[in-house]
């Protein structure tokens, strides 16, 4: 994979939003959320174009692939977001591109499940069957809930 055919990939599914980060601290960015920045959407994925050596393309990929996906060659926990389980590719062939697929299908669909309620329910309701299909699946952990008596 490379930019272009991950740029493609991630404007695919339905509500993602690009825009460009020019930051002289950070460099260059192209920046895909969910849903727009200005109704509370939130990023998921990012592309970086500094040829400095730092890495081509971050990801959100939640507690239970982190550890597993930071032990790969050209992986690595991604600097200012390690904390929210975010990783960055140091090379675009670190991942094979089934794989990588999957990774950002996940990575859109665990911050959509964050999204406010308010910006999540507008989404949903301005989707239709096809794109609702699109949706990955992402299992929740669900636990009793004991009644205060």
């Amino acid at each position: 994979m490379d930019a272009e055919s991950a740029r493609t990939f991630l404007l695919s599914p339905p509500h993602v939003v690009e825009s460009v980060s020019e930051t002289t601290r950070r460099g260059n960015k192209l920046v895909f959320r969910v849903g727009d920045q200005s109704v509370g959407g939130k990023m998921f994925s990012q592309i970086d174009f500094e040829e400095d050596g730092s890495a081509v393309l971050s990801l959100a990929a939640g507690p239970e692939r982190f550890h597993e996906l930071i032990e790969r060659e050209g992986v690595i926990a991604a600097p200012y977001r390690a904390r929210l389980y975010w990783i960055a590719l140091m090379r675009w062939n670190a991942i094979q591109d089934s794989e990588l697929k999957g990774l950002l299908r996940s990575s859109r669909g665990l911050i959509f499940i964050k999204l406010p309620k308010r910006t999540r329910d507008s989404l949903d309701g301005s989707m239709d069957a096809s794109e609702t299909a699109l949706m990955p699946f992402i299992p929740c952990q669900t636990g009793s809930v004991k009644s205060k008596r």
